[in-house]
């Protein structure tokens, strides 16, 4: 998980879609490489700020507690994966230098999986019982473990060279799983049709992605 903040990264994206120049010539990013380095200081910089909506909770009961503590970090998730691309493009621009064009097709679809199913998800969220983002789980040892994850991360992007395709695939081995598996539990204890039938559809479209990861990561 990159557990970055999605809501800095929307306006990021934007930005970087002012500099799409082709991948195919990556010396064309010479004149934009102070932006970038910029760009990827900031992202550095704001990692520790993330966090989840504040969110009234207005269920008390064991299983929905546990559903909006699910579904909060599922919310979290997918927020961070959807803006892969941008930090892939941030990357290229301070390097000068592309993923293979198989590694590059794969995490863009990531990308976009994950603002569809982002989108899907905040639609869903309306049903009854109701689902809140937030169900109080600052505080928890587990936040303080996703904040030092997300540094690490961060600083690992950065400051990497020839190993940053590598480290990229590595880092969605581990995502797309812990996707795959959340929404599998939350399956297994949702009481709402829709979402039961969503939440089964998206464990299985989340394991093929990380299936198409892992073989890529064997010859990359």
């Amino acid at each position: 998980m990159l557990g970055l903040n999605y809501p800095f990264l929307k306006h990021l994206s934007a930005i970087m879609n002012l500099f799409t120049f082709p991948e195919s010539n990556p010396g064309m990013y010479y004149s934009a490489r102070p932006l970038g380095i910029t760009l990827l200081m900031l992202i550095l910089a704001i990692v520790t700020c993330n966090g989840y909506a504040k969110d009234p909770v207005s269920h008390t009961d064991d299983t929905s507690e546990s559903l909006n503590d699910g579904y909060g970090i599922l919310h979290a998730t997918l927020g961070d994966e959807q803006y892969l691309k941008t930090i892939r493009l941030a990357k290229t621009i301070v390097t000068f230098k592309s993923i293979s064009e198989p590694t590059r097709h794969i995490i863009d679809d990531i990308a976009q999986t994950s603002s569809d199913v982002l989108e899907e998800l905040e639609q869903l969220a309306s049903l009854y019982p109701e689902i809140l983002f937030d169900a109080g789980i600052d505080g928890r040892i587990e936040q303080k473990v996703r904040k030092a994850l997300r540094i690490t991360t961060a600083k690992e992007f950065l400051t990497s060279k020839d190993n940053f395709e590598v480290l990229l695939l590595v880092s969605q081995t581990q995502a797309l799983r812990f996707i795959s598996h959340l929404a599998k539990e939350l399956h297994d204890i949702e009481t709402n049709t829709r979402r039961k039938v969503w939440l089964g559809t998206l464990s299985d479209r989340y394991e093929a992605l990380y299936r198409r990861v892992l073989s890529r990561l064997k010859v990359a």
